[in-house]
């Protein structure tokens, strides 16, 4: 299960290797005597359906709290909140059944392995951080767990703190590397209903559950960076591989400790303007973002843990970790070949390419991310979405637009108020051939670029598949098959006016200058476009006057 407030926590690292940090001083958290509780049997190795009846609560509501409790002591996940919970003293071995009277005999090799158990580390991640294979590690789990009386990860990562068998610098490097006994006392003021813990990290607390906000909901929306020259050819989705360019000291630090080292190169920046680099690894292709603002950061969590989630392994990318104080995301990289790479293949004409895709899509759409009025949400950020192409309207050279830029102005207009028609749903942002992979041995797709995923119109990711429609009518019977139904009213009457925004776009993310070839098929899909959009009079009258260019 993924937690709420996963990897908030500060990265683990080497005692050696750590400076001191002295404990973060935030706003006082009353925990309540439920939370005592679920710490306490989260301590002492009890499963999520055992402490819901042992709380008398349900399932959801105590992974609710548990969420919570992550966020409170800044822990990982269930196995690094049973340490945490040890240093801060909300967990003792008076009360904690089957902890050992003394301190079990711990070679050197299986010390390296407790200290990351009690970092909140799985035995994958334990071995990478080791460079060593799984088994060795699962082996010395083993022993560890036989030795320290415990049934499980959780109970062997608290027994270690409360044994002192792990220096509480192991658990965080917030603490000094000491042992429990010598760490000086947390300010915890008892309540009638619980206790008030004074030292917490100050940091935003993760939406889990609708809350007031702006009409936007829980999760801001992607404000795509001003359009400039500089932003001109760095396209939205990069598979390229650039030089080997080695990460910042503290991001690297923090990404070894999920994968370990590998080889990184760094990708040309996206359009939503966040920095990128891309590691191979056992597991797959390894992406580490850093997104341009701390919004888009909440943004893109919330969207993988809300929406891409409910795509099946190997259809989407997969979260492994976020640090919003690094401003970091890592995730794993379905495989496959880009469609739009193999033109020559006509991947991007097969039906069941566009009806897998529309399956896709219609799992995403359906997601139920997002708080409050989720129509008030999709219209808002829609809106953003035509500034930004407008903005992008002014820069495109006019030769691409000549005749057609007074008309998609005047269809820029016409959308802004017709989108309340238009049905909602949370959009990929950029679903087309480009964000679809190809994986030959199981003949299916999968998407990736999920960068400007938020809740807006449903016809914005209809637009790039529908370019081909016009020309090949079967690709879009597939594509409505796989996606389970048909457009609506409205969606079909605005369609070819978000096909030439994605167009707009799309041609905006290419530079001329590198890639010609591509430039000039997106510059056609533009024009094809632009030429079926239904002209006023008044346009018309203007378009004959109008001198010809290029």
């Amino acid at each position: 299960m993924t937690l709420a407030c996963e990897h908030l926590n500060y990265a683990p690292a080497d005692p050696g290797d750590a400076t001191t940090v002295a404990p973060l001083a935030g706003a006082p958290v009353l925990l309540e005597e439920e939370d005592l509780t679920i710490l306490h049997l989260i301590a002492a190795g009890r499963r999520r359906v055992d402490i819901a009846k042992a709380t008398f609560s349900s399932i959801t509501k105590v992974d609710e709290r548990t969420r919570r409790l992550c966020h409170v002591l800044a822990a990982d996940n269930r196995q690094h909140l049973a340490a945490l919970a040890a240093v801060y003293g909300l967990v003792t071995g008076e009360p904690l059944p089957g902890v050992p009277g003394i301190r079990p005999y711990v070679s050197e090799d299986d010390q390296k392995v407790l200290d990351l158990v009690a970092a909140g580390l799985s035995s994958s991640r334990i071995a990478a951080r080791l460079q060593c294979d799984v088994d060795p590690v699962n082996t010395a789990m083993t022993r560890l767990t036989f030795a320290f009386s415990a049934d499980n990860r959780y109970q062997l990562a608290a027994h270690a703190v409360l044994l002192e068998a792990v220096a509480c610098r192991a658990v965080s490097p917030r603490f000094p590397a000491t042992a429990l006994s010598e760490l000086p006392p947390f300010h915890v003021t008892v309540t009638g209903t619980g206790v008030l813990l004074h030292a917490t990290p100050p940091l935003p607390l993760p939406s889990v559950a609708p809350a007031r906000r702006s009409p936007a909901g829980s999760v801001p929306p992607a404000r795509a960076p001003d359009p400039s020259e500089a932003d001109r050819g760095k396209r939205p989705v990069a598979e390229s591989r650039g030089a080997p360019a080695p990460l910042p000291p503290e991001l690297a630090t923090w990404v070894n400790n999920y994968v370990g080292r590998h080889p990184t190169w760094e990708l040309p920046k996206d359009g939503s303007g966040a920095r990128s680099w891309r590691m191979s690894a056992p597991e797959g292709i390894i992406e580490l973002r850093v997104p341009r603002t701390h919004s888009d950061l909440q943004r893109e969590v919330s969207a993988h843990r809300h929406a891409i989630g409910r795509l099946g392994a190997g259809q989407a990318p997969r979260l492994l970790g976020f640090d919003p104080r690094l401003r970091a995301l890592l995730t794993r990289q379905p495989r496959g070949e880009r469609v739009d790479d193999a033109p020559d293949r006509g991947l991007h004409l097969r039906e069941s390419v566009h009806e897998q895709a529309g399956q896709l899509l219609r799992i995403l759409h359906e997601s139920t991310l997002g708080a409050g009025d989720r129509h008030a949400q999709a219209v808002e950020n829609t809106s953003r979405y035509l500034d930004y192409i407008d903005r992008v309207l002014e820069r495109i050279d006019p030769p691409v637009l000549a005749g057609h830029r007074a008309v998609i102005r005047r269809r820029l207009v016409v959308l802004r108020e017709d989108l309340p028609q238009l049905p909602v749903a949370f959009c990929h942002g950029s679903f087309g051939f480009g964000a679809w992979r190809w994986q030959r041995v199981t003949r299916s797709v999968a998407l990736t670029g999920f960068e400007r995923s938020q809740v807006m119109a449903a016809a914005v990711d209809f637009a790039r598949p529908s370019l081909l429609w016009a020309e090949y009518p079967a690709l879009q019977n597939a594509f409505v098959r796989g996606y389970g139904r048909s457009l609506d009213e409205w969606e079909r009457r605005l369609l070819g006016d978000f096909a030439v925004l994605a167009a707009l776009e799309d041609l905006w993310h290419t530079n001329p200058r590198d890639d010609a070839k591509t430039y000039a098929r997106f510059a056609g899909a533009l024009r094809t476009a632009a030429g079926q959009l239904p002209v006023p009079e008044t346009v018309t009258a203007v378009r004959r006057t109008e001198a010809p260019t290029g």
